[in-house]
């Protein structure tokens, strides 16, 4: 299934791991410090402070200032363990860099599978409008034709930010209030258009 990437503020990470910032608690083999490589990690880090079972396969986290890991689902002869044993969860290296023992592990990104609903409770208002037109494209791509879009009731200000936007894509054909079963005024339905293909470029 498509996924996309978001980014994860402080709001976002607790949202995804229930608690804040996590710590590197440990290295492969006792080292203090460690020169991670692009690819497939293949030693053991102990991480404290964050459920990684609970995380979806293709979240990134942020190792000290520059390393960057994103969880795997895949076979593997190491990755990324809690502090209470359980197996390590596969993972591999997209930025590498020097890791020490006691750095900081952030979320850096959730990934968030594209389905034909989208809740936005979880983003900024100011973060609306970028994640509703990504997540119409990449909708569109999947096959999606008809998509919700559940922004909630409140004071209709995320309500007419989504409709805004909606209004504003060429993907969209149409759109309106969701039925009462459907989540009603705290939702919107879109028809996605049927665009046709383009064509390849003339070869040179």
């Amino acid at each position: 299934m498509p996924h996309t990437l978001r980014p994860a503020d402080d709001r976002g990470r607790r949202a995804a791991t229930g608690i804040g910032p996590g710590r590197l608690a440990a290295l492969p083999g006792g080292a203090a410090e460690s020169v991670l490589e692009p690819g497939a990690l293949r030693g053991t880090l102990v991480i404290a402070g964050h459920p990684l079972g609970e995380l979806r396969p293709g979240t990134r986290l942020r190792l000290g200032d520059g390393v960057l890991v994103e969880l795997d689902d895949g076979p593997a002869e190491g990755g990324l363990r809690e502090e209470d044993g359980a197996p390590p969860v596969p993972a591999r290296v997209v930025q590498g860099g020097v890791v020490r023992v006691d750095d900081p592990v952030v979320i850096e990104a959730v990934r968030v599978p594209i389905e034909d609903a989208l809740d936005l409770h979880s983003f900024r208002a100011d973060e609306i409008a970028e994640v509703v037109g990504e997540y119409l494209r990449q909708a569109h791509a999947a096959g999606f034709r008809t998509v919700r879009l559940i922004h909630g009731r409140g004071r209709g200000v995320q309500r007419e930010t989504v409709r805004r936007t909606l209004a504003r894509s060429p993907l969209v054909a149409r759109f309106g209030d969701a039925p009462p079963e459907l989540g009603g005024w705290g939702a919107t339905l879109a028809e996605l258009r049927d665009l046709p293909e383009w064509p390849e470029p003339p070869a040179p």
